[in-house]
């Protein structure tokens, strides 16, 4: 039996509270539902020095704030699935029900999934299996095991609800005991398999602000896994699309989720699709775009081939979807 190691636990009663003490403990991580970090824990992936327990601040929620939607960070995806969105934010609530099973979504949130760690079939594994191989680069080596002589680690976000709010062109508010700032959510996401989240120390993600869309718009998500009723994405694509009067679309972004170790925005596929109706030979073309810059590689279930190919697959089935939505 896989067990959780010990572990300092802080439990705050107020967020400020809980800025400080991950201030003064530099090495202390932060939990919440859990359901991600307690299996990284009993695997041995992370081995915080203490842990800041987040589930009895107010941190959830969700609310309108003139121009925006202001979602909590601690807003479980149980929550966030029943969340009657209006126009295209129902893409949000969709993206939500596509997570895992409802046991795990009753107690995972949007922070935690959001700032969901980069997985590969070579680390997720258990500290067993994996002392068979030197350790790779997300491990403290130096090698990557997906990648023979690559020069940095390949492990892969896969997120759900990243590509949908990145589509919708979210930001998120990060606070720390000496302040806060706000960025795009994309700006989030360093790239890196090994350190995929560019947050500060001692920093933590609050909220998640998505802009109300322009009207008439529509946003989808489309998810491939290999147990519909579970797994993490092989491979996603969300599409968020703005018609102007005319019924031509003035606005698109374009996001692909489990292919890059951050969600891959498509520009080439968004500048195609602007200015278009969305009709079949710019379909084509975008879904090209979208399957020339996704270059998965071994870390996940499926083959690199078959997910490349996937993603303009699933592109164009959401790019019809929100087309059809506006």
């Amino acid at each position: 039996m896989l067990r959780v190691p010990h572990v300092t636990l802080h439990r705050p009663n107020a967020l400020d509270l809980a800025l400080e003490t991950l201030a003064a403990e530099p090495g202390a991580g932060v939990i919440a539902g859990g359901t991600d970090l307690v299996p990284a824990l009993k695997y041995g992936l992370c081995r915080p020095e203490a842990l800041v327990a987040l589930s009895g601040l107010p941190l959830g929620g969700i609310e309108p704030t003139g121009s925006a939607w202001r979602l909590g960070a601690g807003t479980t995806l149980w929550k966030l699935e029943r969340w009657a969105a209006p126009g295209a934010l129902g893409v949000v609530p969709r993206a939500a029900a596509l997570v895992a099973v409802p046991p795990v979504r009753s107690r995972a949130t949007l922070g935690g999934n959001l700032c969901l760690d980069t997985r590969c079939g070579f680390l997720n594994q258990t500290a067993f299996w994996r002392s068979g191989r030197p350790a790779c680069f997300k491990a403290g080596g130096e090698v990557c095991h997906v990648v023979p002589g690559g020069a940095k680690c390949h492990a892969c976000h896969q997120s759900d609800l990243a590509p949908a709010l990145v589509a919708l062109g979210a930001t998120v508010l990060l606070r720390t005991a000496r302040g806060e700032r706000i960025l795009p959510l994309e700006d989030l996401y360093t790239g890196r398999g090994d350190v995929p989240l560019g947050l500060h120390p001692g920093e933590l993600l609050c909220s998640v602000e998505i802009p109300t869309p322009g009207v008439p718009s529509g946003a989808a998500y489309q998810k491939l896994r290999v147990r519909r009723g579970m797994d993490f994405p092989a491979v996603s694509a969300a599409v968020y699309v703005e018609q102007d009067p005319a019924g031509v679309c003035r606005g698109a972004r374009v996001v692909l989720g489990a292919v890059a170790s951050l969600p891959l925005r498509v520009p080439e596929a968004e500048a195609l699709l602007e200015g278009s109706t969305l009709e079949p030979a710019v379909l084509d073309a975008a879904a090209a775009a979208c399957v020339a810059a996704a270059r998965p590689v071994k870390n996940v279930d499926l083959t690199p081939a078959y997910r490349k190919k996937m993603a303009g697959v699933l592109f164009r089935r959401a790019a019809r979807e929100a087309w059809e939505g506006c």
